[in-house]
Protein backbone atom coordinates (compact mmCIF):
# COMPACT_ATOMS: atom_id res chain seq x y z
CA UNK A 1 0.00 0.00 0.00
CA UNK A 2 1.36 3.39 -0.91
CA UNK A 3 1.76 5.94 1.82
CA UNK A 4 0.37 9.43 1.38
CA UNK A 5 3.97 10.65 1.16
CA UNK A 6 4.79 8.30 -1.76
CA UNK A 7 1.76 9.14 -3.93
CA UNK A 8 2.56 10.94 -7.18
CA UNK A 9 1.62 14.60 -7.45
CA UNK A 10 2.01 16.95 -10.40
CA UNK A 11 4.98 18.59 -8.68
CA UNK A 12 6.66 15.21 -8.05
CA UNK A 13 6.07 14.26 -11.69
CA UNK A 14 7.61 17.53 -12.86
CA UNK A 15 10.67 16.89 -10.68
CA UNK A 16 10.92 13.28 -11.87
CA UNK A 17 10.80 14.11 -15.57
CA UNK A 18 12.97 17.22 -15.32
CA UNK A 19 15.64 15.29 -13.40
CA UNK A 20 15.67 12.61 -16.12
CA UNK A 21 15.65 14.91 -19.15
CA UNK A 22 18.28 17.26 -17.73
CA UNK A 23 21.02 14.64 -17.82
CA UNK A 24 19.89 12.16 -20.49
CA UNK A 25 21.48 12.30 -23.93
CA UNK A 26 20.09 10.29 -26.82
CA UNK A 27 16.44 11.14 -27.24
CA UNK A 28 13.23 9.27 -26.59
CA UNK A 29 14.45 5.70 -26.84
CA UNK A 30 17.05 6.41 -24.17
CA UNK A 31 14.75 8.37 -21.88
CA UNK A 32 11.87 5.87 -22.03
CA UNK A 33 13.60 3.00 -20.14
CA UNK A 34 14.95 5.44 -17.56
CA UNK A 35 11.41 6.71 -16.93
CA UNK A 36 10.15 3.14 -16.57
CA UNK A 37 12.88 2.21 -14.09
CA UNK A 38 12.24 5.30 -11.96
CA UNK A 39 8.46 4.77 -11.91
CA UNK A 40 8.97 1.17 -10.86
CA UNK A 41 11.45 2.08 -8.11
CA UNK A 42 9.04 4.71 -6.77
CA UNK A 43 6.23 2.15 -6.78
CA UNK A 44 4.00 4.36 -8.92
CA UNK A 45 3.62 1.93 -11.82
CA UNK A 46 4.58 -1.65 -12.57
CA UNK A 47 6.64 -2.66 -15.59
CA UNK A 48 3.80 -4.26 -17.54
CA UNK A 49 1.51 -1.23 -17.23
CA UNK A 50 4.37 1.08 -18.17
CA UNK A 51 5.28 -0.83 -21.32
CA UNK A 52 1.61 -0.99 -22.32
CA UNK A 53 1.50 2.82 -22.08
CA UNK A 54 4.81 3.01 -23.96
CA UNK A 55 3.29 0.93 -26.77
CA UNK A 56 0.34 3.33 -26.95
CA UNK A 57 2.66 6.35 -26.93
CA UNK A 58 4.36 5.16 -30.11
CA UNK A 59 1.10 5.72 -31.99
CA UNK A 60 1.05 9.43 -31.12
CA UNK A 61 2.86 12.03 -33.21
CA UNK A 62 5.75 13.93 -31.71
CA UNK A 63 8.65 13.02 -29.46
CA UNK A 64 8.34 9.55 -27.94
CA UNK A 65 9.58 10.55 -24.49
CA UNK A 66 7.02 13.34 -24.34
CA UNK A 67 4.12 11.12 -25.45
CA UNK A 68 5.10 8.45 -22.94
CA UNK A 69 5.46 10.97 -20.11
CA UNK A 70 2.11 12.57 -20.93
CA UNK A 71 0.23 9.26 -20.98
CA UNK A 72 1.91 8.03 -17.79
CA UNK A 73 1.20 11.28 -15.96
CA UNK A 74 -2.36 11.42 -17.24
CA UNK A 75 -2.95 8.00 -15.72
CA UNK A 76 -1.22 8.86 -12.43
CA UNK A 77 -2.42 12.43 -11.79
CA UNK A 78 -4.88 13.43 -14.47
CA UNK A 79 -4.65 16.56 -16.60
CA UNK A 80 -2.47 18.52 -14.16
CA UNK A 81 -0.02 15.64 -14.05
CA UNK A 82 0.17 15.71 -17.85
CA UNK A 83 0.83 19.48 -17.81
CA UNK A 84 3.58 18.97 -15.23
CA UNK A 85 5.07 16.16 -17.32
CA UNK A 86 5.03 18.35 -20.43
CA UNK A 87 7.07 21.07 -18.76
CA UNK A 88 9.29 18.53 -16.99
CA UNK A 89 10.20 16.88 -20.29
CA UNK A 90 10.49 20.01 -22.47
CA UNK A 91 11.95 22.73 -20.25
CA UNK A 92 15.27 21.19 -19.07
CA UNK A 93 16.51 20.07 -22.52
CA UNK A 94 15.47 23.43 -23.96
CA UNK A 95 17.56 25.27 -21.37
CA UNK A 96 20.47 22.81 -21.70
CA UNK A 97 20.50 23.20 -25.50
CA UNK A 98 20.65 26.98 -25.19
CA UNK A 99 23.49 26.74 -22.67
CA UNK A 100 25.46 24.02 -24.48
CA UNK A 101 25.11 25.54 -27.95
CA UNK A 102 26.81 28.68 -26.75
CA UNK A 103 29.60 26.65 -25.17
CA UNK A 104 30.04 24.35 -28.19
CA UNK A 105 30.74 27.26 -30.50
CA UNK A 106 33.60 28.22 -28.21
CA UNK A 107 34.87 24.84 -26.96
CA UNK A 108 33.50 22.36 -29.53
CA UNK A 109 36.84 21.90 -31.27
CA UNK A 110 38.61 20.72 -28.10
CA UNK A 111 39.55 17.01 -28.23
CA UNK A 112 38.06 16.29 -24.79
CA UNK A 113 34.69 17.71 -25.86
CA UNK A 114 34.73 15.69 -29.09
CA UNK A 115 35.58 12.50 -27.17
CA UNK A 116 32.80 13.14 -24.67
CA UNK A 117 30.22 13.59 -27.43
CA UNK A 118 31.46 10.49 -29.27
CA UNK A 119 31.31 8.44 -26.06
CA UNK A 120 27.85 9.68 -25.15
CA UNK A 121 26.62 8.86 -28.64
CA UNK A 122 28.04 5.34 -28.53
CA UNK A 123 26.07 4.48 -25.39
CA UNK A 124 22.70 5.14 -27.02
CA UNK A 125 22.48 1.89 -29.08
CA UNK A 126 23.24 -0.16 -25.97
CA UNK A 127 20.47 1.49 -23.99
CA UNK A 128 18.01 1.04 -26.86
CA UNK A 129 19.02 -2.63 -27.18
CA UNK A 130 18.55 -3.16 -23.42
CA UNK A 131 15.06 -1.68 -23.60
CA UNK A 132 14.18 -3.83 -26.61
CA UNK A 133 15.51 -6.94 -24.83
CA UNK A 134 13.52 -6.17 -21.67
CA UNK A 135 10.33 -5.53 -23.62
CA UNK A 136 10.98 -8.57 -25.85
CA UNK A 137 11.37 -10.86 -22.82
CA UNK A 138 7.95 -9.72 -21.67
CA UNK A 139 6.49 -10.68 -25.06
CA UNK A 140 7.92 -14.19 -25.16
CA UNK A 141 6.61 -15.46 -21.84
CA UNK A 142 3.93 -17.42 -23.67
CA UNK A 143 3.70 -19.09 -27.07
CA UNK A 144 1.39 -16.38 -28.44
CA UNK A 145 3.98 -13.78 -27.45
CA UNK A 146 6.74 -15.76 -29.13
CA UNK A 147 4.66 -15.99 -32.29
CA UNK A 148 4.06 -12.21 -32.21
CA UNK A 149 7.77 -11.57 -31.75
CA UNK A 150 8.68 -13.88 -34.63
CA UNK A 151 6.14 -12.17 -36.90
CA UNK A 152 7.51 -8.77 -35.87
CA UNK A 153 11.06 -9.84 -36.72
CA UNK A 154 9.85 -11.26 -40.03
CA UNK A 155 8.07 -8.02 -40.86
CA UNK A 156 11.16 -5.97 -39.99
CA UNK A 157 13.35 -8.23 -42.13
CA UNK A 158 10.90 -8.00 -45.04
CA UNK A 159 10.82 -4.21 -44.77
CA UNK A 160 14.62 -3.99 -44.75
CA UNK A 161 14.76 -6.37 -47.69
CA UNK A 162 12.26 -4.40 -49.77
CA UNK A 163 13.81 -1.01 -48.97
CA UNK A 164 17.52 -1.80 -49.24
CA UNK A 165 17.65 -4.85 -51.54
CA UNK A 166 14.69 -4.63 -53.94
CA UNK A 167 16.48 -6.63 -56.66
CA UNK A 168 16.67 -9.73 -54.46
CA UNK A 169 13.25 -9.35 -52.85
CA UNK A 170 11.24 -11.72 -55.04
CA UNK A 171 13.53 -14.78 -54.83
CA UNK A 172 14.04 -14.38 -51.09
CA UNK A 173 10.33 -13.78 -50.50
CA UNK A 174 9.44 -16.92 -52.50
CA UNK A 175 12.06 -18.90 -50.58
CA UNK A 176 10.63 -17.64 -47.31
CA UNK A 177 7.11 -18.66 -48.28
CA UNK A 178 8.33 -22.11 -49.34
CA UNK A 179 10.18 -22.58 -46.06
CA UNK A 180 7.08 -21.60 -44.10
CA UNK A 181 5.11 -24.28 -45.93
CA UNK A 182 7.81 -26.82 -45.17
CA UNK A 183 8.23 -25.84 -41.52
CA UNK A 184 4.55 -25.52 -40.75
CA UNK A 185 3.70 -28.77 -42.48
CA UNK A 186 1.28 -26.99 -44.78
CA UNK A 187 2.90 -28.49 -47.83
CA UNK A 188 4.06 -32.07 -47.83
CA UNK A 189 6.13 -33.23 -50.80
CA UNK A 190 4.95 -36.44 -52.43
CA UNK A 191 7.08 -39.55 -51.83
Amino acid sequence: METQQNLPTPWKLFLLFSSITTVTLGGGYVIVPVIGNRLEKLGWMNEETYYDIFAQAQAYPGPLALSTALLVSLRLCGAWGAVAAFFGVILPPFLVIILVSGMLTTYGSLPVVKRFLDGAGSVVPGIVAAMAWKNGKRLVKDSAGRARLIRLIELAALTILLVFFPRYSLPILLGGIASLYLLEGLWKPSK
